[in-house]
């Protein structure tokens, strides 16, 4: 099994990214009580936290080949890419979920894969939840 480390090498390497062009990144075994159960990753304090237990990375670590889970790094790196665009622009989910997908395709999987189309099913519960949110607090 490989480290969780490990697999955040992997991922930024995937990306091409230098670990000190973004913002600090922790990983978390435990998710806080306060994150959404859906969540695989979060931002706080400006700050990225990968929660290490969702099934994307138990995947990724599981692999018999260090950065082997290729799949699975395509999404954890995705994601990275979706918390950074929360710290540089705004808590606005659309434009984090279009930089997400758009990472996805860069990095080979693009609307035909099975990664991009769960990213588009969770961008459409988050963006239902919020509108439903938004008609709520107007009544």
């Amino acid at each position: 099994m490989w480290s969780a480390n490990s697999i955040l090498v992997c991922a930024l390497s995937l990306l091409g990214r230098d670990p000190r062009t973004l913002p600090p990144i922790t990983l978390l075994e435990v998710r806080p009580i306060e994150v959404s159960p859906k969540a695989d990753a979060f931002v706080r304090d400006a700050t990225i936290h990968l929660i290490t237990s969702t099934q994307t990375f138990r995947t990724a670590r599981l692999d018999p080949q260090e950065c082997g889970g290729l799949h699975a790094i395509r999404k954890i790196a995705s994601i990275i890419v979706h918390e950074e665009w929360h710290v540089r622009h705004s808590a606005d989910e659309r434009g984090a979920y279009h930089a997400q997908l758009t990472a996805l395709s860069a990095l080979g999987s693009g609307p035909d894969t099975s990664e991009y189309y769960a990213v588009v099913r969770s961008m459409n519960a988050v963006l239902a939840a919020k509108q439903r949110e938004t008609t709520l607090a107007r009544q």
